[in-house]
């Protein structure tokens, strides 16, 4: 399986970077990483408005069946409130350099 890497960029409503960040905060400690998922990083642009979420799943097909978690469904449905606007592309690593984790 060729892990695959999500990318997303999110432009977030003025003044609602904070509320944002804590509904993320609270999604992700009442919920355990599912299976097929490596890991996840979220940046924070220095000017406070937006967002880039870097998500690696094991394959295309752990993505799209985390794709259809009802929990998540629904975190991405409340998140939208305070998101301007959203990008996502998926990526396959070609290289990495340095000691980059």
């Amino acid at each position: 399986m060729t892990p695959v890497t999500q990318i997303l960029l999110l432009t977030i409503k003025p003044g609602k970077m904070d509320e944002f960040l804590e509904a993320d905060r609270n999604f992700l400690a009442s919920t355990v990483l599912p299976k097929g998922i490596a890991g996840s990083r979220l940046y924070r642009s220095p000017d406070g408005k937006s967002v880039v979420r870097v998500v690696q799943y094991e394959s295309a097909e752990a993505q799209k069946e985390y794709e259809q978690d009802q929990a998540l469904r629904q975190q991405v449905s409340f998140l939208r409130n305070f998101v301007e606007s959203a990008t996502a592309g998926f990526y396959e690593e070609v290289r990495t350099t340095g000691d980059f984790k």
